[in-house]
C-alpha cells in the first residue's frame, strides 16, 4: 500500500505536475475552511473487479477525515479501468446522500472524461462537491 502523497497521488500518471499543484491547493483551502478532507487516487495497483474494494481499503487505511469526524471523501479514479469510485466517511454521507454523489459523477465527472479530460472532470466533479456541501454546511 502506497502512502499519501498530499491530497493528489497520481499513481497513472494522469495530470501534469502543475495540475496536481492546483488540485493539492483547492482541497487545502476547503479542508481548512471546513475541515473535510478530499483525497485523490488513481490507481492501476488492483484488478478492475477489485477497484471499489480497494478505494475503500485506501480511505479506511489512509484515515482519509479528521479522527472523530469520519468527514473525509477519497475519490479513486482508474482510466485505464475507465471507472471512478467516491467514498463516503460517515460524517459526510449524513449530508451528502449516495443520489446527490451519483448525480455529481455523472453531470460533472464523467461528461469530461468521455472526452479525454480527466483533469478538467476532476477539477469540474471536486468544485461540486465543495459547492454542495458548502450550501449544506451553512444550512446546519
Amino acid at each position: 500500500m502506497p502512502s499519501p502523497k498530499g491530497w493528489t497521488n497520481d499513481y497513472e500518471g494522469i495530470f501534469s505536475n502543475n495540475e496536481k499543484e492546483i488540485l493539492n491547493n483547492l482541497i487545502r483551502d476547503f479542508e481548512k475552511e471546513t475541515t473535510i478532507e478530499i483525497v485523490t487516487i488513481d490507481t492501476v495497483k488492483t484488478s478492475k473487479d477489485k477497484f471499489e474494494a480497494l478505494s475503500l481499503h485506501i480511505a479506511k487505511t489512509w484515515g482519509v477525515g479528521k479522527k472523530g469526524k469520519d468527514n473525509g471523501i477519497l475519490i479513486g479514479l482508474s482510466k485505464g479501468y475507465r471507472k471512478i469510485r467516491i467514498e463516503l466517511g460517515n460524517g459526510i454521507s449524513k449530508i451528502l446522500s449516495e443520489q446527490e454523489t451519483k448525480e455529481i459523477i455523472d453531470h460533472d465527472f464523467i461528461p469530461e472524461f468521455k472526452k479525454g479530460n480527466y483533469y478538467q472532470g476532476i477539477l469540474n466533479g471536486i468544485t461540486k462537491l465543495m459547492e454542495v456541501l458548502r450550501t449544506k454546511i451553512k444550512k446546519e
